[in-house]
């Protein structure tokens, strides 16, 4: 319950946010490294923009995975496996993320999600 009182608070921001990105793409980026560490971006006008602010947030992040006008996801499997998914809303992103994984190990968990506005 409280996770889906969440969403709906963050979707609410989101359309908020869209309004206020001001960008006909807006940016965000998330990333993950092998020690358990992890960032993200959100509402850069570039992908590079985006890219660069979790490489400089996170120097220990090996897989940086960026998205455009929805929200992006990293979950990990307890073996070492991880993917990354793209969706309308974290929800989705998450799904997206967990079906990725699980074709790499079973027990994937979210590691780091972010909208991009």
């Amino acid at each position: 319950m409280f996770r889906m009182a969440m969403a709906a608070l963050l979707l609410s921001a989101q359309a908020l946010g869209a309004a206020q990105c001001g960008f006909q793409q807006c940016w965000g980026a998330v990333g993950i490294g092998p020690r358990g560490e992890w960032a993200w971006a959100t509402g850069y006008v570039a992908e590079l923009g985006a890219l660069a602010k979790v490489r400089n947030a996170c120097p220990g992040c090996t897989e940086i995975e960026a998205f455009f006008n929805g929200c992006g996801a990293i979950a990990v499997a307890p073996g070492g496996g991880w993917g990354f998914g793209w969706g309308e809303t974290p929800v989705r992103a998450e799904r997206a993320a967990h079906q990725y994984c699980a074709s790499f190990g079973a027990g994937c968990r979210t590691a780091v999600w972010s909208c991009s506005h």
